[in-house]
């Protein structure tokens, strides 16, 4: 694999390069605001950029299939579904929900359901591996990880007020 150079550009995002098997400079330049620009560099001067290709949103998507990234979507997929019944699933959780707003040790999510919330997203804010002590924000999303009936109990939980 090729390595990948990362360098910070303050105030504008990110750039990525690398050296393809042919020899040639390609980079993207991942700007704070979601554009991104690909960067074609002088076979003759590395240091020298020829083109820049400024791309939106949609234009990276249609890119990046083009370049096999559902092939790699799909492979990961499949790797997922031969994990021997591991589900992963992202279960919002429903501000009318009886548990929205408490913390997930209060709400005894693992006890109630057999799942485990591997990631409560919020927004812009993510907590990877949260505590007992986190909690579920009415809105939130939260990654939901076990067998396929346990994610269910929890997709029901986070979804609906208790009856």
């Amino acid at each position: 694999m090729a390595e990948i150079d990362e360098t910070e550009l303050p105030g504008i995002g990110v750039r990525r390069e690398f050296t393809t098997r042919a020899g040639m400079r390609l980079g993207v330049i991942a700007t704070r605001t979601g554009g991104r620009d690909l960067l074609l560099y002088d076979r003759d001067d590395p240091d020298v950029c020829r083109s820049v290709v400024p791309l939106d949103e949609s234009d990276s998507d249609v890119l990046s299939d083009l370049l096999g990234a559902d092939r790699v979507k799909n492979d990961a997929a499949s790797t997922l579904l031969n994990l021997e019944g591991l589900v992963i699933d992202w279960v919002g959780v429903d501000p009318g929900s009886d548990v929205a707003g408490t913390s997930i040790g209060d709400a005894r999510l693992r006890t109630r359901t057999g799942a485990t919330v591997a990631a409560i997203i919020d927004g812009d804010r993510s907590v990877p591996g949260p505590g007992p002590e986190e909690v579920l924000p009415p809105g939130a999303v939260v990654v939901a990880v076990g067998t396929k009936e346990s994610v269910l109990r929890m997709e029901e939980l986070l979804a609906h007020p208790s009856t």
